[in-house]
């Protein structure tokens, strides 16, 4: 065990679907089954890729840097009102199974099932008073960021109630949430947490296009354990730990979003964050939030072809450190042809990461002095194409490349038998999918 566990936590999960099937079945298909209101969609996915970096490793690290290919298949349901009234019903729910194609164990064992379930039950969507009942669950089976014939296994499960109030015309709409969230972690159970999600956001449409908008975003974050330690919990001293900080975030914002004239739409919205941290020693955040966005649509109106920009200054809690504040910025771009029956996009986006304080220079493992550097930052940069083709009814062919890299300078110690841990990586992902949906 090293201090390469801490990369693990900044990654984001990279999810992809894969490719092939027989366009003599799809003829016919794209009307859904069902009778009355409501229709189901049944549907699979199938598709090959490339990975290019399963391990997120550093060039500069001793260990290799494993290429695969990789397959997948993934079946799903799509339910849908198809005229909702009284009540509106619409949920989604998929199983997947990702293949890596290698004779080397610890790769093909990161092979595994991943699922995801998203439903809703909206009563009187339609009415001057509506309100709206969701489900959440998603499991992900990941490589992690160090050699491992360990796969991670995250749980996510989210219930949730929101009412809303919207009269006549839909000049004034205000909504009142409210979520409940868990998120469990096969490996690092320490990070185990539930959290409370209590939201309020409003919109007035002073023209017909255009809004004034404000929001309220409160939450407690709970962590199972006070401290951390590595997949077993138990590998790191009394006097060198890692702390989970429970914590209770408050976003206040407020601005305008819609548009300025036909084809040039903005966002705009600043305010204020709280981090209340509940470590009395620690690091806390109080500062400066802002959201800005903005698009021009060319082309047909239908095709909703547009270039993008966008640019956001948050904090975000982390387990490295209490939580980092975060300068993000995107650029975009889509277009439709063939009648909207294919679709390209490329976006490309950076982030700068700054993570609070860890409160600890050394911590002490079974067999390592683990040592963290006194600056811990991320320069996070991303790529993403896409390309997707509606052959015909209920057959789409789809081609996404993904780039995503970090170019931090940051290297955690190791002054043992273990392995110091380089935190930059580069990886390039290319999928290719076809999906028949009946």
């Amino acid at each position: 065990m090293t201090g390469r566990w801490m990369k693990a936590a900044a990654l984001c999960a990279v999810a992809s679907a894969v490719l092939l099937t027989s366009p003599s079945a799809a003829a016919e298909w794209g009307d859904g089954v069902g009778g009355g209101n409501l229709r189901l969609h049944p549907g699979v996915t199938l598709g090959a890729g490339f990975d290019s970096n399963l391990y997120y490793s550093s060039s500069r690290e001793s260990s290799s840097i494993k290429q695969v290919p990789e397959g997948f298949v993934q079946p799903g349901l799509r339910l849908e009102t198809l005229d909702p009234g009284m009540w509106d019903i619409n949920g989604d729910a998929s199983v997947g199974w990702r293949q890596y194609l290698s004779s080397e164990e610890t790769v093909a064992s990161q092979s595994g099932l991943s699922a995801n379930l998203g439903a809703n039950l909206t009563w009187n969507p339609r009415g001057a008073v509506s309100l709206r009942l969701s489900e959440t669950f998603v499991r992900t089976n990941e490589a992690p960021s160090y050699e491992s014939a360990d796969a991670v296994n995250r749980i996510f499960n989210r219930a949730g109630v929101m009412l809303g109030f919207h009269p006549g015309g839909r000049v004034l709409e205000t909504y009142l949430s409210y979520d409940l969230s868990l998120y469990r972690h096969n490996l690092y159970r320490e990070l185990d947490r539930y959290t409370h999600h209590i939201g309020w956001n409003g919109h007035w449409s002073f023209l017909p296009k255009t809004a004034l908008v404000a929001s309220a975003d409160y939450r407690r974050i709970n962590y199972a354990s006070p401290v951390q330690g590595g997949p077993s919990g138990e590998v790191i001293s009394a006097d060198g730990r890692l702390l989970n900080t429970n914590s209770n975030p408050l976003r206040l914002l407020g601005g305008l979003r819609g548009l300025i004239t036909q084809r040039v739409s903005v966002g705009l919205q600043a305010g204020y964050g709280w981090g209340f941290y509940q470590d009395p020693n620690g690091p806390d955040f109080q500062g400066l939030l802002v959201k800005a966005e903005a698009s021009y649509q060319f082309g047909p109106v239908n095709l909703d072809s547009r270039i993008r920009a966008g640019y956001q200054r948050d904090f975000a809690d982390s387990t490295i450190g209490n939580f980092y504040t975060y300068h993000r910025a995107l650029v975009g771009f889509q277009q439709g042809l063939v009648g909207g029956r294919l679709k390209l996009g490329l976006e490309a986006d950076a982030q700068m990461r700054d993570y609070a304080d860890l409160g600890v220079r050394q911590v002490q493992t079974q067999d390592n002095v683990v040592t963290i550097p006194e600056d811990l930052s991320d320069l996070l940069f991303g790529v993403k194409g896409e390309a997707s083709m509606e052959l015909r009814r209920g057959w789409d062919l789809g081609l996404s490349y993904r780039f995503v890299s970090n170019f931090t300078d940051n290297v955690v110690q190791v002054d043992g038998p273990g392995e110091s841990s380089v935190r930059d990586y580069q990886r390039h992902h290319v999928v290719l999918t076809t999906t028949l949906t009946y």
